[in-house]
């Protein structure tokens, strides 16, 4: 019976020391998300990630990049932030977890919802603006020359279609082009910048910038848009966004701002 116990009394001991050893390992993991996390024991000198591969790049620091450096007065370029990985590799982010500010009264920044704009006042000299991003505690600086240059309404009198419409491609169809992003519309005269759109109706063109331009119609008055914003449209008149219904007939509109559909005149 002496033996016993002293057998019984070696693996209560051995058990002891078991558990005491891995209490002092700690586990971290995400709810919700696909099964990850990090072990390591309470001296941090063992670690073992687990999950998918893009969890065991670590964070190291912010990306701040614009798809134009410099912006002449109206002009705007979209935004965008990634976060540097220990492995070397970036993610980009999306534009909703990301906030962004600018240094100057020059620059505004503008949410859209296709993503971040920043847009150029009117320039009356040189400068250079400063952006900045912060996503995840982290920040990233931008810098963006801004100068003076043609504005929309300085623009009219450019007979061209805008830049942003240089995509177009001619149909069989005499007159008839097609953008592959603001698709078909009707040009009476390559010397005039009015248009026939097939769902906006009649419109006048104007340059906004190389990615994005100007449109006049009778009903909505200003319109501005781009590629990769499209059909997304900004309405000068009342400062909001409205959106072309393509499925709905006629000219039909969301409203963001009302959080409505409108009709356009016939």
């Amino acid at each position: 019976m002496i033996v016993f116990a002293k057998k019984y009394s070696l693996l209560a001991i051995s058990f002891l020391v078991a558990c005491s050893a891995f209490s002092q390992i700690e586990h971290q993991g995400v709810l919700g998300a696909a099964f990850s996390g990090i072990s390591k024991d309470s001296s941090g000198s063992i670690v073992n990630q687990v999950g998918p591969i893009a969890d065991f790049a670590q964070p190291v620091g912010l990306s701040a990049t614009a798809s134009k450096n410099t912006l002449l007065s109206g002009e705007s370029s979209p935004l965008q932030a990634a976060l540097l990985l220990d492995d070397g590799t970036l993610t980009h982010l999306p534009f909703t977890a990301v906030e962004w500010s600018s240094a100057s009264d020059q620059v505004s920044i503008e949410e859209v919802p296709a993503g971040i704009l920043a847009k150029a006042k009117v320039i009356s000299k040189r400068s250079r603006v400063a952006l900045q991003a912060t996503s995840q505690g982290l920040t990233a600086h931008l810098f963006i020359r801004v100068k003076p240059g043609e504005t929309p309404s300085s623009a009219l009198g450019n007979a061209r279609l805008p830049s942003a419409l240089a995509d177009s491609v001619r149909l069989s169809q005499p007159g008839w082009k097609d953008s592959n992003w603001f698709g078909s519309f009707y040009q009476p005269n390559e010397d005039v910048r009015w248009i026939l759109h097939r769902h906006h109706g009649w419109l006048y063109s104007a340059e906004a910038d190389a990615h994005s331009l100007w449109l006049w119609s009778p009903d909505q008055k200003w319109l501005w848009t781009g590629p990769g914003i499209y059909p997304h449209l900004y309405r000068h008149k009342d400062t909001t966004w409205i959106y072309l219904m393509v499925q709905m007939p006629g000219k039909t509109y969301y409203n963001f701002s009302t959080k409505s559909f409108e009709r356009g005149s016939p």
